[in-house]
């Protein structure tokens, strides 16, 4: 009971506890946007990585004489590997080179880089953001995978 035998919170009390509150939350703000920038960056390489060895697959099931035309440069692709244009989250480069490192063998590197979507430091899912301080960009951030083929003989 309080001084004058009533039971309960003064409003004072109730500020106070509401300032703390806040103080509490704006402190583990930075430790929340952090915990999921982080989670949304393994995401993306994951997915980066995924589209690397989907791409390889893929090269795997062509004849050995149609690998090179699975060449390409800077495509965008969305999280499933499908061309995005101009909404791909993910930027693929496959390379393929004939006869290396030796005679009869072909080898395939593919790049997949990924789009850094920012707003408050969280990577975001909703993209491409077009205009504005958010907007999407491509940076060194990628995943590389290669691949030796070699043409089976009977």
């Amino acid at each position: 009971m309080g001084a004058n035998g009533q039971r309960g919170m003064s409003l004072l009390e109730l500020m106070i506890a509401m300032s703390l509150m806040a103080i509490i939350m704006a402190a583990a703000f930075p430790l929340v946007d952090q915990m999921m920038a982080r989670f949304q960056m393994a995401r993306d390489h994951y997915v980066a990585a995924t589209l690397c060895q989907g791409r390889i697959e893929r090269a795997r099931g062509v004849p050995y004489s149609d690998i090179p035309l699975l060449s390409e440069n800077g495509a965008l692709i969305d999280d499933f590997g499908n061309s995005a244009v101009p909404g791909g989250r993910f930027r693929r480069t496959t390379t393929v080179v004939p006869d290396t490192p030796v005679a009869g063998m072909t080898t395939m590197t593919v790049q997949t880089q990924i789009c850094i979507c920012s707003r408050w430091g969280w990577r975001k899912v909703f993209h491409p953001i077009k205009s504005g301080s958010f907007i999407c960009r491509f940076t060194d951030e990628n995943e590389h995978m290669s691949f030796l083929f070699t043409e089976f003989q009977k």
